[in-house]
C-alpha cells in the first residue's frame, strides 16, 4: 500500500514527534521522544500525518496573507506621509535680511510659508482648520481657525500671530480693540469676560507665561499708540508693570485683577493685547526651519486664550 513512511525517518501525529522503527504490511511500530512505543496502523498514522501537513500548509497560506495585507497596509502608510510631507509647506528659516529695516509695506519674504506652515501644522495637532493671513503693509502673519478671522474687520480679530523687526522674532497670541464703544461679542471683550469668570483660564495663562518664557504687552492709544504695561508671572499670580518718562510702577495682580485691569484699559480707544515670546534674530537664525516648532509649541500653550476669545 502506499503511505509516507520510511523506516528510520521522524514524522509526527497528536502526541507528537516520533521515529518509525519497522513496517510490516498495514502495521507500523513507531517510538515518540520519550521513549515510549505503539504498535499501530499504517492508515491511520498516514492520515494523521498528512492533515498535520494539510494544516501546516494553510497556517503558511495564511501567514503570507496576513503579511501581504501588512505590507500592503505599510505601502498605503508610507504613501500618505509621503503625500503628508509633500503637502507639507515649506519653511527654510528666517534670513539676515529679514530683520533689516522695511519701507512701510514690506515685510520678510517668507512669511507666507511660514504661516502656511504654522496653520497646517497646527490644525494637525489640535484638530480643526486653521488657515493664515498676512497683515497688510506690516511684518506680520496671522493664524487663526477659518471660521473665526474676519478679514474685513481684521482690528477686533484674536489670532495667533508672528511678528519680526529689526529686534527679532515675536511669536504668540495677539487680540486687538479698535477705538469706539466695543461690542460683547468682540474677542477683546469675550476674553476679559473670560478671564474674570474663570480662575483656571487665568492659571492656564500664568503657566502658559513660566513654561514658555512669554510676557504680556499691553498697548492703547493716547496722545499716541504705544506700550502701556508688560505683565509677567510672578508666585502664584501676574506682575503689572508701567514705565514713562516720568515713574515706573509695579503692582502684584491676581487673574480677577488681571481682567478688571484689561477691561479698563482706554475703554473707547484703540487697544491690543501681546502674549508674546521675544528671540534675537541671531536665535532665529540658528534655530533655522526648526523655530517652528516652538512656535507651535507657543501656540498650544495659547490655545486656551485664544479659544476662550473667538468662543471657540
Amino acid at each position: 500500500m502506499s503511505h509516507p513512511f520510511e523506516v528510520g525517518k521522524f514524522y509526527r501525529n497528536r502526541k507528537g514527534q516520533y521515529v518509525v522503527q519497522a513496517i510490516d504490511g498495514d502495521r507500523m511500530t513507531i517510538r515518540y521522544e520519550d521513549g515510549q512505543t505503539l504498535d499501530t496502523s499504517v492508515h491511520i498514522q498516514a492520515r494523521i500525518w498528512e492533515n498535520i501537513q494539510f494544516e501546516k500548509q494553510m497556517a503558511m497560506a495564511e501567514e503570507r496573507r496576513r503579511l501581504a495585507v501588512e505590507e500592503r497596509k505599510a505601502a498605503r502608510q508610507r504613501a500618505a506621509r509621503a503625500k503628508r510631507e509633500r503637502a507639507r509647506p515649506k519653511f527654510a528659516g528666517f534670513q539676515e535680511s529679514d530683520f533689516e529695516a522695511k519701507k512701510r509695506g514690506l515685510a520678510w519674504s517668507s512669511r507666507k510659508e511660514l504661516g502656511r506652515l504654522l496653520a497646517f501644522q497646527l490644525g494637525r495637532r489640535v484638530g480643526g482648520e486653521f488657515d493664515h493671513w498676512i497683515v497688510p503693509r506690516r511684518c506680520r502673519v496671522h493664524v487663526a481657525r477659518k471660521d473665526k478671522y474676519d478679514r474685513e474687520t481684521r482690528e477686533t480679530n484674536a489670532a495667533f500671530q508672528v511678528a519680526t523687526d529689526e529686534e527679532g522674532v515675536a511669536y504668540g497670541f495677539y487680540v486687538g480693540k479698535p477705538g469706539g464703544r466695543s461690542k460683547a461679542a468682540w474677542p477683546w471683550r469675550m476674553l476679559v469676560a473670560s478671564l474674570g469668570e474663570s480662575e483656571s483660564l487665568s492659571e492656564v495663562l500664568r503657566e502658559a507665561l513660566v513654561k514658555n518664557g512669554l510676557q504680556i504687552d499691553v498697548w492703547a492709544a493716547s496722545t499716541s499708540y504705544g506700550r502701556v504695561a508688560r505683565i509677567t508671572a510672578e508666585g502664584k499670580g501676574f506682575l503689572w508693570e508701567h514705565e514713562d518718562a516720568e515713574q515706573q510702577v509695579s503692582r502684584q495682580m491676581n487673574g480677577a485683577e488681571l481682567a478688571e485691569y484689561l477691561g479698563s484699559v482706554a475703554p473707547t480707544k484703540r487697544c491690543g493685547l501681546h502674549v508674546h515670546k521675544q528671540i534675537s534674530p541671531q536665535q532665529a537664525m540658528e534655530a533655522g526651519a526648526d523655530v517652528s516648532d516652538d512656535m507651535l509649541a507657543v501656540f498650544e500653550a495659547l490655545l486656551p486664550i485664544y479659544d476662550a476669545s473667538v468662543g471657540a
